[in-house]
């Protein structure tokens, strides 16, 4: 099984930066809107779920995350998860996707990253009826934990744009995408022991 990998960045402080126009073909944060007040105070107020599975017009995308402590420094305040996410097509039709969006919070942030690229890994995907496209992609995340209130250091949620395949199984039957749901879910730090 192979394994695809690509980063997906947050922004981590609220420090102004002097940012260059850059064009890149992957995913860049493209804009940023309002977080949510729990994830500002680090007070969480929903349950504490590292990983979600959502359904959304026969489409289930599902997602783990995990903890990378060999490419993190907590002295540095870097850390950095894995996160896997299935999509899964359970239609009868031929789906492909065409491009992602998430929105990603750092605890103690007052907004949201928004991150956005076509395809997945780079590629747009097709997916027959039953057939499933899973790929492990990293976030490298530059941010001070609230180990005292909660040891959630981001939320993430977003969705996958699609659009349904005719019979050929590569003519789109619309032109108009539809979105597969990336639930909500958050990047956990382990308990870490105290030295």
């Amino acid at each position: 099984e192979e394994e695809e990998e690509e980063e997906t960045k947050a922004a981590s402080s609220p420090a102004k930066e002097t940012s260059k126009p850059t064009s890149t073909p992957s995913a860049s944060p493209a804009s940023t809107l309002p977080g949510d007040d729990d994830m500002k105070t680090g007070d969480i107020t929903i349950p504490l779920n590292d990983n979600s599975e959502v359904v959304t017009d026969s489409v289930k995308v599902s997602v783990t995350s995990s903890y990378r402590p060999e490419r993190s420094d907590s002295s540095q305040d870097k850390h950095c998860f894995a996160y896997n996410i299935r999509i899964t097509n359970e239609s009868d039709n031929p789906i492909q996707l065409v491009s992602r969006r998430f929105e990603i919070q750092t605890v103690g942030l007052e907004h949201k990253d928004v991150v956005q690229g076509p395809g997945v890994t780079g590629r747009q995907p097709i997916l027959k009826p039953g057939e499933s496209f899973e790929y492990t992609s990293t976030a490298p995340l530059n941010v001070k934990p609230m180990l005292d209130k909660t040891p959630v250091v981001a939320r993430m949620q977003g969705e996958y744009n699609f659009v349904i395949l005719g019979e050929d199984g590569t003519t789109p039957l619309s032109s108009n995408p539809l979105q597969a749901k990336l639930g909500l879910f958050h990047f956990i730090l382990p308990a870490l022991s105290s030295s």
